[in-house]
């Protein structure tokens, strides 16, 4: 029963498929996230556990979308993570360079595409990279731009494009655009907004976050999140994560600090019950990220799961994660929709999988966590100016994915001479357990901001009611260097428009009315390898009806160095008891089965995965579909592929029901 219902509402968001000749299409993909909860898991069964390792490369298509950066490789690189979408009867995708192109779901042809003419010499905070678009079909219409593909740009448009043509839909803004600038508080330098992830639809209604340079000044731009309407492109309203005058949450930032702060925007993507009318924010950090001495308090809605009316704007519910961010925490996982079995009987729930690798599990028509939650007392902060809050948010259920204390005990004994530098690296750092706050002598940030689970979150299975994640065990040095005082005043000044410009600050720090720099932050790692011993990465699953971890296996390469061991990829969960994962150096695709964990396939890319893969089913086969693109910072070949797999000729194509 839980599993038709969700079905059922997977079906209801799907936009209809397009009239007239085409392959039989069934199974819909019709999100980035797989559906609009986020749970990134199809029924299809035709590849399963008794023949994952029969796949084969069905078709391949290359887009050319592919820069390295050199020589500002971290700034300027191009970063494939998007997971294609079928809308009608076209997989659609964007590229890094937010080019918008729609493919036949057999044979891989391009059908069309956009190009929005990104100025691609213009300085990237956060790299070139597009997650996704977003679909929707008007009810109300037939013909052109009926059903319309969204596109959140880099340089903060919002486009709506002819799902059939790939046309703009000129009804819709300013010659089919919106310009996200807008509006938006605080914006010295264009450039520090963006957005990286897709859109989220619901009803008539796109709801668009933003990706903001998040450490480049003290005054940050608004993070606020804005719901349009799909027809005409017309604000319809606005929430703002910085709570304004008369918000109760405004006392959480004590001194008035809410009005001199901007940030704890939404860069990952939002997930909606459509049947509520709710739309769940991920929100991320106050800025600046490592030094809360300008905004004392909890500072809500930072860090927390946020639930509105889809319909208004208006807050519903909100539960915080973090107080009083120090550590860049910020929740990057969208948040996932799942049913469980909880004191007996089916509740709706939230799953919020975060960076400290803690999973909290609330209540979605509320908030209130179904497993207990303690404040547990947490170390105090040394640097002058600063009061980190006392406790932190723990849930009794599930355990923590991963370890929240390094010791030497922990350190990789491989090599003795590494060893002992890794030693006295850590006597030398300030090291607490988990949320240690940031020093000037340096702190141990165990787990790191790139570790536990990122902006690729997990995936469920509703029929087992189990959770799966991918886990980075990563640790991160940080320190916190003072600026000098007259630099508190400044926070203008720095245009960086360029990237020689971004070079000249990310080396000084001035010019921004920052306290403190910390842009000095590095893996704990010595000769190019990390300290902790591995695995760096692993894929946990969880029991959510038990609050149980059933499992872990190690995932990454340790063979590729720092960065190479860490798997960044989202999952693919399917109902042939299968999850798919990569995301690692190895450039692999690798299949598991959900019982046990057991590695059942690993197939050659022609790039690094970091894409989240995902399946439909075209002309009777099931087809699993995954970008291949690699990525600008870890060290994966970069490429521009987009790869189709499907069971062997010799393979029968009729659907097969594995036993569970």
């Amino acid at each position: 029963m839980i599993r038709s219902a969700l079905l059922i509402s997977i079906l209801a968001c799907a936009p209809p498929l397009a009239a007239g000749p085409g392959p039989d299409l069934t199974a819909q993909w019709p999100t980035a996230l797989g559906d609009p909860g986020g749970t990134r898991y199809s029924p299809l069964r035709q590849v399963h556990r008794g023949n994952a390792d029969r796949l084969a490369v069905a078709w391949t298509y290359r887009h050319g979308d592919v820069r390295s950066g050199w020589p500002v490789r971290d700034l300027q690189g191009t970063v494939f993570e998007a997971t294609p979408i079928l809308a009608g009867r076209h997989l659609v995708f964007p590229t890094p360079f937010n080019r918008v192109i729609a493919l036949d779901p057999e044979t891989g042809a391009e059908r069309w595409m956009f190009d929005p003419r990104l100025d691609r010499s213009r300085y990237f905070p956060n790299k070139m990279v597009s997650r996704g678009v977003a679909s929707w079909t008007d009810a109300a219409a037939r013909g052109r731009c009926s059903t319309r593909i969204f596109l959140a740009t880099l340089d903060a448009r919002l486009i709506a494009l002819d799902a059939d043509t790939g046309r703009r839909c000129p009804g819709f803004g300013l010659d089919g655009a919106v310009d996200l600038t807008a509006g938006i508080e605080n914006l010295v330098d264009p450039w520090e907004y963006q957005v990286t992830s897709p859109p989220t639809v619901i009803g008539d209604l796109v709801v668009v976050g933003s990706s903001i340079a998040d450490m480049i000044r003290r005054v940050q731009p608004s993070g606020a999140v804005r719901a349009f309407d799909a027809r005409s492109g017309r604000l319809v309203w606005r929430f703002d994560p910085v709570p304004r005058a008369g918000d109760p949450a405004a006392e959480t930032w004590e001194g008035g600090s809410h009005a001199r702060h901007g940030g704890a925007n939404v860069w990952s993507t939002m997930t909606v019950d459509a049947g509520r009318g709710l739309v769940f924010l991920p929100v991320s950090t106050a800025g600046p990220d490592h030094y809360g001495g300008d905004r004392p308090g909890a500072n809500l809605y930072t860090d927390a799961i946020v639930a509105l009316d889809a319909a208004t704007g208006a807050l519903r519910w909100h539960f915080q994660t973090v107080h009083h961010d120090l550590w860049d925490y910020d929740l990057a996982a969208p948040p996932l929709l799942a049913t469980v079995v909880h004191a007996g009987r089916p509740v709706d729930a939230v799953v919020q999988l975060t960076k400290t690798g803690l999973v909290f599990v609330l209540h979605r028509d509320t908030g209130e966590p179904l497993f207990p939650v303690d404040q547990r007392p947490v170390p105090a902060s040394d640097v002058p100016g600063e009061k980190a809050w006392p406790t932190q948010p723990f849930p009794q259920r599930p355990p923590p994915l991963m370890a929240h204390r390094m010791t030497e005990r922990d350190l990789w004994r491989d090599d003795l001479a590494r060893l002992r530098k890794c030693r006295r690296k850590l006597d030398s750092l300030r090291n607490e357990g988990i949320f240690t706050p940031p020093s000037a002598r340096g702190t141990l940030l165990f787990p790191g901001p790139a570790g536990g689970v990122n902006w690729f979150g997990g995936a469920f299975d509703p029929e087992s009611r189990v959770l799966f994640a991918p886990v980075n065990h990563v640790a991160i040095v940080g320190y916190l260097d003072p600026l000098p005082a007259d630099n508190f005043h400044r926070t203008d000044d720095v245009i960086l428009q360029s990237p020689l410009r971004a070079l000249r600050w990310l080396w000084e720090g001035t010019g921004t009315g920052l306290r403190h720099h910390m842009i000095r932050r590095e893996y704990f790692a010595v000769d190019g390898v990390f300290c902790n011993a591995p695995p760096w990465s692993t894929l946990v699953a969880v029991d959510l009806d038990r609050g149980e971890i059933l499992w872990t296996v190690p995932t990454g390469s340790p063979g590729h160095g720092v960065a190479g061991a860490l798997a960044f990829a989202p999952l693919l969960v399917t109902g042939g008891g299968l999850v798919f994962a990569g995301g690692a150096a190895d450039r692999k695709l690798h299949v598991f089965e959900t019982r046990s964990g057991s590695r059942l396939a690993t197939f050659e890319l022609p790039a690094g995965q970091h894409a989240g893969p995902m399946t439909y089913q075209a002309g009777g086969r099931q087809y699993i579909v995954v970008a291949a693109g690699g990525h600008a910072v870890q060290p994966t070949p970069l490429g521009d592929g987009i790869v189709a797999y499907r069971l062997r000729d010799d393979q029968p194509p009729a659907s097969t029901s594995p036993s569970r």
